[in-house]
């Protein structure tokens, strides 16, 4: 990958000289949109950089600065693990950014969206370029103030079940390394007076876990 042989080359630079406390902000922007099996992959690039290195430079500087490696990916990897709750906008606004902060995918796996606030930030999302699935339950494409056709008619590829009993999941999966799940209904009720909670985390067996059973359910479910 590009990415990771533009931090292996930014890394190498630094075995001359001291370590610089400020990163350009590129290379920072780069570290901290990395998986997990990208970043294993960074520290087998960089491994290799090392045996490579070790032609020219004395083992105890090259491990020195293997170490050094080590600890600036761990300082710039990206982190989130956190619970909010309602009634009140910290769901909601939370919700918003999140959906925000996606850069290239955004499965929605809920079982309904009639919050206007939540549709508008799927708009803005799938109108910058990322790819948007969704996955919903059936009955609630015939709710009164449902966004799922208007959803639809942007564009945006929808699933929905075929059966009696509900598709009452309600969690999303952004870029493959976040996701959000609770138990938020995406409606103004569900904000205003429910008491509701939506758990946020970037834990890479958990985010892996959620996005095997969306693949599951979207190749179960029907085109909406």
């Amino acid at each position: 990958m590009k990415i990771l042989e533009s931090i292996t080359a930014f890394f190498s630079l630094q075995v001359d000289q001291p370590w610089n406390p400020e990163f350009p902000s590129a290379i920072v922007d780069q570290l901290n949109t990395l998986t997990n099996p990208e970043r294993r992959a960074l520290r087998s690039h960089l491994f290799n950089e090392a045996k490579r290195l070790q032609i020219k430079k004395s083992e105890y500087d090259v491990l020195d600065w293997l170490q050094e490696c080590f600890n600036q990916i761990d300082k710039y990897t990206f982190r989130l693990h956190h619970v909010y709750f309602s009634p009140g906008l910290d769901i909601v606004d939370n919700l918003r950014d999140l959906i925000f902060q996606a850069k290239k995918t955004l499965d929605l796996c809920v079982f309904s969206i009639t919050d206007e606030r939540l549709s508008a930030a799927i708009k803005n999302s799938y109108n910058y370029g990322v790819k948007i699935r969704i996955l919903s339950d059936d009955l609630k494409t015939k709710d009164q103030g449902s966004k799922l056709k208007w959803l639809k008619e942007l564009g945006i590829p929808i699933k929905i079940d075929h059966s009696r009993f509900h598709m009452h999941n309600k969690f999303g999966i952004i870029d493959d390394r976040i996701i959000f799940t609770g138990s938020f209904n995406w409606t103004k009720t569900a904000s205003r007076a429910n008491q509701e909670n939506l758990l946020v985390t970037t834990n890479h067996s958990i985010v892996k876990q959620y996005s095997d059973e969306f693949e599951r359910l979207w190749e179960e479910m029907y085109k909406y």
